[in-house]
């Protein structure tokens, strides 16, 4: 088999067959004893993973017991298809994830701050160990901060749009700063971008100072 894991092995087994078969049929494939196979057979049907049906008999009495893998949804293919739904552009599917990062934030908000204006990179920290993000360092100098962070409650969306994964990401953030203190809100512009260093799990976030960031990149005339 190409596992070796007994019950992947199991429900690979019956993934490839055509039609159900018995646990002498699996135990055979396996190259286990029947007990064996019945025993990783009942595991997956606890699991929901696999059902049975009765065989035909050619003999009077309780009929065999067929196995088979359970229908599983498209739910990856599906949810991509909806993901590029977001708009046409990534900048488009990138603002609208930022959108639903704001209501996401919003559903799960941070204790009160003890201080009017609290620390932008603590309010940050706090707000995505809240959501399940894991802050891997934090760094500030004049005026801006970066925290590079493990994305992994958005990996999966991240796959195949980053650009939605950072505008969740994006989204949650600036929702925080603003539910913490106005003045946050305000003043800091929040960009996310892929940390190339850390592979597709990792994601860098700057908090720069509006003033700051528009004297770093004047309007053209």
């Amino acid at each position: 088999m190409a596992t070796s894991d007994p019950r992947d092995a199991t429900l690979q087994i019956l993934r490839s067959a055509t039609e159900p078969i018995d646990a002498g049929a699996v135990a055979d494939l396996l190259g286990v004893h029947l007990t064996t196979a019945r025993f990783h057979l009942n595991n997956l049907i606890k699991t929901g993973d696999v059902t049975t049906t009765a065989l035909p008999s050619a003999s009077v009495g309780r009929p065999r017991l067929g196995y088979l893998a359970a229908a599983t949804a498209p739910t990856g293919e599906l949810l991509s298809l909806l993901l590029g739904q977001l708009g046409a552009t990534a900048g488009a599917r990138e603002q609208r994830a930022a959108e639903a990062g704001h209501l996401w934030a919003a559903q799960h908000p941070a204790p009160p701050p003890p201080t009017p204006v609290p620390d932008p990179v603590t309010v940050v920290a706090d707000a995505l160990a809240g959501l399940g993000f894991q802050v891997r360092s934090t760094t500030s100098a004049f005026g801006s901060h970066e925290l590079q962070i493990c994305s992994c409650p958005l990996k999966e969306l991240g796959a195949d749009y980053p650009e939605i994964a950072h505008g969740v990401a994006r989204g949650a953030i600036e929702e925080a700063l603003a539910a913490a203190s106005a003045t946050l809100g305000s003043q800091y512009a929040v960009t996310v971008r892929p940390d190339l260093s850390g592979g597709n799990c990792e994601i860098t976030v700057r908090l720069a100072e509006h003033a700051r960031r528009d004297r770093a990149h004047p309007a053209t005339r």
